[in-house]
């Protein structure tokens, strides 16, 4: 089979083309032919180096992707040939609290990822897709959908006529619009395109807010909003941008920062502690999400017929050009890489 390596981590051109041997299902594993894949922030990091440490140059990266299960190994009974089926990227973690193990097994960083024509998976981890849930969603759902579901749900506790703010309109931000309306709540987006504004209004933000015409957003959403700060923010800025974020939430407001696209993971925080103390806000930082809680948004998604956007479909021999194009932050939504 054809697959994508990372080689040195020296970025995008690090990137190179291999063949190995198909995968066979071990014992508790399923074997999946790969249909589509999706790209996230970190495996753009994974390439550059930032995410990851000593990782072999013969890593397969990305860590979203959907397949139909070809094989099944030995002591697997709740999947047969022929499933669609998605995992969280953190095999490992199947339910309960976070603990550091889970990145013993991270697809597309410590373990092998899905930017392959053939991959096996724990069958523990998998998640059948149920039939309402279309191919392009799938490809692209397990990362944004364990992620938001932490951050807006099993941490925010968002309730029905809150208010859920997110930065920007990648794909996290798309799919936290998604999930709070079909929860109830109420949805504020900030980005620098009004076109990508216009776009997020007629999938259901109630506010819009454009950080380039106002680089102090955090008042300019406080002024539409008469007043009223975001009840849960689902934060992919990080620290560089937490004063604006502080600013912008609500007194007992919960912030999940879960991304540093405003500055390294390293950075320190912008924000005041007498603001954060003023307000009684929850921060917690969150690594993705569970198995439980990738399945939980999986059932919501189906159900009110959530649809992942997609900017652009690439074919998996211009895997490098995907990167290139998330690279530019110039999409709104996901970006796929279609199996040839």
């Amino acid at each position: 089979m054809k697959v994508w390596e990372i080689g040195g981590r020296t970025g995008i051109e690090g990137l190179r083309m291999a063949e190995r041997t198909d995968p066979v299902a071990g014992l508790g594993e399923i074997c999946l032919r790969v249909t589509a894949t999706g790209l996230n922030h970190r495996d753009l990091m994974v390439l550059r180096g930032d995410y990851g440490s000593d990782l072999p140059p013969h890593r397969i990266p990305l860590s979203d992707g959907v397949g139909v299960v070809e094989a099944v190994g030995e002591d697997v009974s709740q999947f047969q040939v022929g499933d669609r089926v998605i995992a969280p990227h953190f095999v490992n973690w199947i339910d309960g609290p976070y603990n550091y193990a889970i990145f013993a097994a991270d697809l597309g960083v410590t373990a092998d990822g899905w930017l392959a024509e053939k991959i096996t998976l724990p069958a523990s981890a998998a998640i059948r897709l149920p039939t309402e849930v279309d191919e392009q969603t799938a490809a692209s759902l397990a990362v944004v959908a364990g992620t938001v579901w932490h951050a807006m749900v099993a941490f925010g506790a968002v309730e029905p006529g809150e208010l859920v703010l997110a930065q920007g309109t990648g794909g996290v931000s798309i799919f936290a619009l998604q999930l709070a309306k079909a929860l109830g709540a109420e949805f504020a987006i900030t980005s620098s395109s009004e076109e990508k504004l216009a776009r997020a209004k007629e999938m259901g933000a109630d506010y819009v807010i454009n950080y380039r015409d106002r680089p102090d957003w955090a008042a300019a959403m406080l002024e539409q909003t008469e007043g009223r700060g975001a009840d849960v923010v689902v934060d992919t800025l990080g620290f560089p941008a937490l004063g604006e974020t502080v600013a912008a939430t609500a007194v007992n407001g919960r912030i999940g920062t879960l991304g540093a696209l405003s500055g390294t993971p390293q950075a320190t925080a912008s924000a005041s502690q007498g603001a954060m103390i003023g307000k009684n806000i929850t921060i917690k930082g969150l690594a993705s999400g569970s198995r439980a809680m990738t399945a939980a948004a999986v059932a919501v998604v189906a159900k009110h017929g959530i649809r992942n956007p997609v900017d652009r479909e690439f074919s998996f021999g211009d895997a490098p050009d995907a990167f290139h194009h998330l690279e530019s932050g110039s999409h709104f939504g996901k970006i796929l890489i279609r199996m040839d």
